[in-house]
């Protein structure tokens, strides 16, 4: 099967998501009047497209299931993007914890298509591969990536 290679913490996002918070109006007496909070809404935003520079390749058939590969590295500007974009800081400074899988095939996605344009908060291009159904793996599997699609047989268990 193929795999991508991608840095921390873009895979885990893909596998795992972001909790999303949602305000709610503070009822706590000593608060201020009309203060608000937030609470976990009890949903996750999943990463629902990889950017690449470049499309997908013409002989990459979709839809396809492939494993996603967390490099060693960590991607430094992600988390300036991650807060710019809204998201709640206290989870976006997990993604960056040493205990986040690195240098292992974390887990698989289908990708099914690539795109130009988006609507999902996600996308910032110039292309995006169309991700859907991530599964998580409880243990990773030590791996060493590479650019781009490579292919990878892992034993069966």
């Amino acid at each position: 099967m193929k795999a991508l290679s991608l840095k921390q913490p873009w895979a885990m996002l893909i596998l795992a998501g972001m909790p999303v918070f949602q305000p709610v109006p503070n009822k706590d007496p000593g608060a201020a009047a009309g203060s608000t909070r937030v609470e976990f809404s009890g949903k996750v935003r999943l990463k629902d497209i990889e950017n690449r520079k470049w499309p997908l390749p013409k002989s990459f058939e979709v839809p396809q299931r492939v494993y996603i590969h967390a490099s060693k590295t960590f991607d430094k500007l992600a988390l300036d993007w991650l807060l710019e974009k809204g998201f709640p800081a206290f989870p976006c400074l997990m993604l960056f914890s040493d205990r986040v899988p690195r240098g292992a095939i974390v887990g698989e996605v289908d990708i099914t298509g690539c795109v130009t344009e988006s609507e999902s908060p996600w996308f910032f291009g110039p292309y995006g591969f169309l991700l859907a159904n991530p599964v998580g793996y409880e243990k990773p599997i030590p791996y060493k990536g590479r650019l781009g699609f490579f292919e990878v047989e892992l034993p069966r268990v």
